[in-house]
């Protein structure tokens, strides 16, 4: 089964063989997550880093920033006994257009946001693949069912 996670939006899933898979990342940002001994695996997918970011666009549908959606994330995988030492991750997108005023960068200040959550796990970086600031399209999956993570940029794709 595939599932895509839209924009502002995360997904988690447990002993099933499932593919989480983002939309166009763009600036936005893809963080993928597989703990192959628990089998557990999340997708968190989002578009804009702050808080005063989040929208409403309708009557109890939310689209939310980073700053938001990320500690609900990983306080999800944590709490379901998510080993984040032991864990795959993947971050992708953040991209930068050739034409954007550097202070239109919001690919990087979405990196940032993800990083300053990170922190507070103990990762082991060679377990980290990350593609970010590309000018290009670029996609995230987390394959559950065959306990890998893909990051596509233009076609071309990577596996962890």
């Amino acid at each position: 089964m595939i599932i895509k996670v839209p924009k502002g939006h995360y997904q988690i899933v447990e002993r099933r063989g499932v593919i989480l898979k983002t939309d166009f990342l763009g600036s936005g940002i893809g963080l993928g997550m597989i703990d192959k001994e628990n089998e557990i695996a999340g997708l968190c997918h989002f578009i804009l880093p702050y808080k005063e970011h989040d929208l409403e666009i309708g009557e109890g549908e939310m689209i939310l920033s980073g700053q938001s959606l990320l500690p609900l994330f990983l306080e999800e995988l944590s709490s379901i006994g998510f080993n984040f030492s032991s864990a795959k991750i993947a971050i992708a997108g953040g991209s930068k257009y050739k034409e954007v005023p550097e202070f239109l960068n919001i690919g990087e200040t979405n990196f940032k946001v993800v990083q300053s959550f990170l922190l507070k796990y103990s990762i082991n970086p060679n377990n980290v693949m990350m593609r970010i600031g590309f000018s290009c399209h670029s996609f995230l999956e987390v394959n559950l069912k065959e306990k890998i993570l893909k990051i596509n940029l233009n076609g071309e794709e990577e596996v962890l």
